[in-house]
């Protein structure tokens, strides 16, 4: 989580604002889209609820339907006096009772068959019948090793059995005649035809149950797919844990009837409507992100244009590129910093003029207090009486300072060329090695294509000054050397004071360059360029303890005011 929020800490705020936007629309996006789902989901389930009451109810209805018309089948049975006089009257002969019997029992027994293709057969079972007559009328003694006999009671209502497995059938008995005469009717049902009504419900993923009065099991099927199959088809704890289901009760038989269908069925629609709508989804985020990206760039780019702006002003740059007119806190921000750098600027200018006006007064003032050629005559008479008295490092020396001050001064020019500020140092060096005893050695390397090249004047003078006073002179190595390098650079000049003394920080190097210096010479040469040429010259130095120090100076060919 640090890591993230570092990143987006680090993140433009371009793209932050983006994010930002994109998320004020997504989220109440996937709030919206989550409610509606949780709600579709919802409907789905209760519709799907009532669909499958629907469908039980129906098939229910259907299945009572017909046990209603077994029972009145039943009830017109019990009340036939045709059939309640074959069982109740003694017959005279056996032959009159089979004639009674084809006439009267079978067709009474036999053509609700041809009406109702789910009756398989019609018994009746009777104490005063002592021989069977085919399966229509039996003795009630056959049928006490029956499994329906043993679940009889005495109620008048149909009473229902089921048998499962192979030869699955449905048992309808009722007893009736109580006047002394005990028979039993028993109407064999087809159990697929019985059951159709519900059966044929078990399709697209669905299930069915039924249960007897007892809790037995009369009937269990499903029609799913492989992951929807259940595990315990026959447990109603199982299908109620694990599927959505619905119940109805038939009153007739006392039977219990469930249908299931598994809950992942119900909500697949619901992500099928939610695919749909991907499409859809994806517009909105792309649109999102467009018109975040459109509206924060809109919003931030005056604020990037004055970071840059600010950016340029801290390389050098002091001009104000960025502008606006809007009355909002960026164009206030805006105008506010446009104010500051003009008045920053306005103080700048007055600082570097007044400076360059003060620096200009006193270089004049001192050439005003010496006199050219009193100097030089004076030097002259130096340099022909120490010939006179055979003097020749008097005379070295007379002449070094005359050819120095004679290039320093430059007939109150503050330009010179580059011949002439390299005759300057020349003479500089040969004062100094006669007053260093010659214990440093100069080693040069001069552009000969530079010596007509303008440059202002005096700017190698303080640095080699600063080599030998604070470099050489602070060594203790016994070979110390000095090099003075000039040369061109593409359109720029290149000049280089490099010495091996005593060397410093580099921090405390580049201290010398700024106002923090104490030291005025080489300070003044990097003013007087940063004046002259802006930011087309450069002034940098390299120094370590022990190794020396390197100044370059870099400036372009023809001199340029700097831009105000």
């Amino acid at each position: 989580m640090k890591r993230i929020y570092r990143k987006f800490k680090n993140l433009k705020y371009r793209y932050k604002l983006t994010l930002l936007v994109l998320a004020a629309g997504l989220i109440p996006v996937m709030i919206i889209v989550i409610y509606m789902q949780n709600g579709m989901r919802n409907i789905l389930h209760e519709n799907e609820l009532d669909s499958m009451e629907n469908t039980l109810e129906q098939s229910v209805e259907a299945i009572e339907n017909q046990e209603m018309i077994y029972e009145n089948l039943a009830d017109y049975l019990s009340y036939s006096q045709d059939l309640r006089s074959i069982l109740t009257t003694e017959p005279s002969s056996d032959y009159e009772a089979y004639v009674e019997y084809v006439n009267v029992a079978d067709p009474l027994l036999q053509m609700p068959q041809i009406y109702h293709k789910e009756i398989k057969g019609l018994s009746l079972y009777s104490e005063s019948i002592e021989v069977a007559h085919g399966d229509t009328l039996l003795p009630l003694s056959e049928a006490k090793g029956e499994p329906w006999y043993e679940e009889m009671n005495d109620n008048t209502l149909l009473q229902w059995s089921v048998r499962r497995g192979s030869a699955q059938e449905i048992t309808a008995c009722r007893r009736f005649y109580d006047d002394g005469t005990t028979a039993v009717l028993v109407m064999t049902l087809d159990y697929r035809a019985v059951l159709e009504p519900f059966s044929s419900q078990m399709r697209d993923n669905t299930g069915g149950i039924i249960l007897d009065k007892n809790g037995n099991v009369v009937y269990s099927s499903y029609s799913m797919d492989e992951e929807y199959i259940p595990a315990e088809p026959e447990s109603l704890d199982y299908i109620m844990q694990n599927y959505t289901y619905s119940e109805q009760n038939m009153e007739g038989t006392g039977w219990q009837f469930y249908i299931y269908r598994p809950g992942e069925v119900i909500t697949e629609s619901v992500w099928v409507l939610m695919a749909r709508n991907i499409p859809i989804f994806a517009v909105c985020i792309i649109l999102l992100v467009l018109v975040g990206y459109m509206f924060s760039r809109r919003v931030v780019s005056r604020l990037e244009l004055l970071t840059e702006n600010i950016n340029q002003i801290q390389m050098g740059f002091r001009k104000v590129t960025v502008s606006s007119d809007s009355d909002d806190e960026v164009g206030v921000l805006i105008r506010s910093f446009r104010r500051m750098m003009n008045q920053m600027n306005h103080l700048i200018s007055e600082v570097y003029e007044g400076k360059i006006k003060l620096q200009n007064s006193e270089m004049k003032a001192l050439q005003a207090q010496i006199n050219p050629h009193f100097l030089y005559n004076s030097l002259s008479i130096i340099n022909w009486k120490a010939l006179e008295a055979g003097e020749d490092e008097i005379s070295k020396v007379t002449l070094a300072l005359s050819t120095y001050y004679r290039t320093s001064l430059n007939r109150g020019e503050t330009m010179t060329t580059a011949e002439n500020e390299i005759s300057n140092i020349r003479a500089y060096l040969r004062i100094q090695l006669i007053m260093h005893d010659d214990s440093f050695t100069v080693e040069e390397h001069i552009d000969d294509e530079i010596s007509g090249i303008e440059i202002p004047k005096l700017i190698l003078q303080p640095l080699v000054e600063n080599a030998i006073d604070h470099g050489l002179d602070m060594s203790e190595k016994e070979e110390k050397r000095l090099y003075i390098g000039a040369e061109m650079d593409g359109d720029y000049l290149v000049f280089t004071v490099r010495d091996n003394g005593a060397g410093m920080e580099q921090e405390k190097a580049e201290e010398i360059l700024t106002y923090h210096s104490s030291g005025y010479g080489v300070r003044n040469v990097c003013e007087r360029i940063q004046v002259l040429y802006g930011r087309s010259g450069m002034m940098s130095v390299k120094s370590s303890p022990g190794n020396g120090t390197e100044v370059r100076i870099r400036i372009p060919k023809k001199a340029e005011k700097a831009a105000r």
